[in-house]
């Protein structure tokens, strides 16, 4: 993201300012990445040009351009503005992170909203999930049963869980077996967030019984302890119960956090019933950076 966002901003800034890098060869060393950065910003622009999220960023982008070219005053080297663009996403970017995930989303479903007067707008989560692994978390630990019976060399290499890692917590995709199955309804599981965060949202999602090949939804996970780790500090984020309603297949439960963390630990205390087997589908962690 920071990539692309990156590429935006220096697209704006060539456009207006080509003149001012041009070197002794008459070359500029941005505009010759011109065609590139213009095919991104067709994709990213063009594609959302009536997105109220995509004209936020673009104001965002507009003002941070300005900064840039205000600051760059003429100078003529080409490495300075760089570095000055680099400095400035860095720093706008926490604020806008929000709206580049949503957007991302969105196009990897392959959808373009208000590309058309009467087409119906795509519906895209508003807020980041921070517990997702195309952001970079992790699972780090994990103490719980495999479904099927495990052996020697299997727990040996860490491969008890193969058939349904606990990694598809952190995936959006929900398609029937795609979460973590652990034996009974208890399991611990420690997660890494690719940032420190101030949490103010936990929650889970599962399947639909439609989803589910015979219609039993029982296996979802019930109730779930989270805890923040600081340190050697354990520091209690909630109780919580996952009601598995079918109108209702995402539930959030708001959190008081005091302090940021980038390692949550899960308590998986039971199910909805299931007498074998539990599946978390998937984890949901909002906050802010």
């Amino acid at each position: 993201m920071f990539r692309y966002f990156r590429l935006a901003l220096i697209a704006i800034v060539t456009d207006r300012k080509k003149s001012m890098l041009k070197s002794s060869s008459g070359h500029c060393p941005l505009y010759e990445n011109h065609h590139y950065i213009m095919l991104f910003r067709l994709r990213y622009v063009k594609c959302f040009h009536n997105s109220k999220k995509l004209e936020r960023l673009r104001q965002d982008v507009e003002e941070m351009a300005h900064m840039v070219l205000s600051k760059y005053a003429g100078k003529g080297d080409p490495a300075l503005l760089m570095d000055m663009i680099d400095r400035t996403v860095k720093k706008h970017l926490p604020k806008i992170w929000d709206d580049l995930y949503a957007i991302k989303k969105s196009l990897k479903a392959g959808e373009c909203p208000s590309l058309a007067s009467g087409r119906q707008v795509f519906k895209i989560d508003e807020r980041v999930n921070y517990a997702s692994d195309e952001l970079g978390a992790k699972i780090i630990a994990v103490q719980a049963q495999p479904v099927c019976p495990s052996n020697f060399l299997k727990s040996l290499l860490g491969m008890e869980f193969t058939a349904n890692p606990p990694v598809r917590m952190l995936e959006s995709k929900m398609e029937p077996g795609n979460c973590f199955a652990f034996k009974n309804d208890t399991a611990v599981v420690t997660i890494k967030l690719p940032h420190l965060v101030l949490i103010d949202q936990i929650g889970l999602q599962h399947i639909s019984k439609k989803q589910s090949p015979n219609e039993d939804t029982s296996n979802a996970p019930k109730d779930f302890t989270v805890f923040g780790i600081m340190g050697d500090r354990d520091v209690q984020l909630g109780k919580f119960q996952y009601g598995c309603i079918q109108s209702n297949l995402l539930q959030t439960f708001a959190v008081r956090s005091a302090e940021k963390y980038d390692l949550l630990r899960f308590h998986f205390n039971s199910n909805h019933g299931h007498p074998r087997y539990t599946c978390v589908y998937r984890i949901v962690v909002h906050g802010k950076m």
